[in-house]
């Protein structure tokens, strides 16, 4: 698995974020931590998603 980099912002209840690398990879949470959490688990299932559907280097 590639390196993928999470941008996270802060607002006014919390956090949010995504994965730099992959569109569509986003999450959102109390602090930091949980936040970049929710985008690993957003890019493990868009992963799937793509392979499942045979999509090359999306």
């Amino acid at each position: 698995m590639r390196n993928i980099t999470p941008i996270v912002y802060s607002v006014e209840k919390g956090f949010v974020g995504f994965a730099a690398e992959l569109p569509g990879a986003t999450g959102q949470g109390k602090t930091i931590e949980e936040t970049v959490t929710e985008i690993k688990i957003a890019v493990e299932e868009l992963i799937e998603e793509y392979q499942s559907r045979k999509v090359e280097n999306p």
